[in-house]
């Protein structure tokens, strides 16, 4: 049976899938990119509606995946043109 890498039983790892910090998420995906048990991890995540964190190396906020995690502060007024959505 295949375990999480992020189950250690001291739970040092708890903060950083739960962190708001950029670094600490990146960090966390990477932990995740090593794991043998992601997709389940997911979608259990998925399933059980997580409010947030990093979930089997995505980012979930309010139950869902989201693209990347937004810098804290007010939106920039003109969005970078590799932020813009195109249809």
């Amino acid at each position: 049976m295949d375990f999480a890498v992020c189950a250690d039983t001291s739970g040092s790892m708890t903060e950083l899938f739960f962190s708001d910090r950029i670094e600490d998420i990146a960090m966390a995906k990477s932990v995740c990119a090593e794991c043998p048990v992601t997709e389940p991890c997911l979608n259990a995540a998925l399933s059980r509606n997580e409010p947030w964190g990093v979930w089997g190396g995505q980012i979930i906020v309010n139950g869902k995946i989201i693209a990347r995690k937004r810098p804290r502060g007010r939106p920039r007024k003109h969005p970078r043109p590799e932020e813009t959505v195109t249809s």
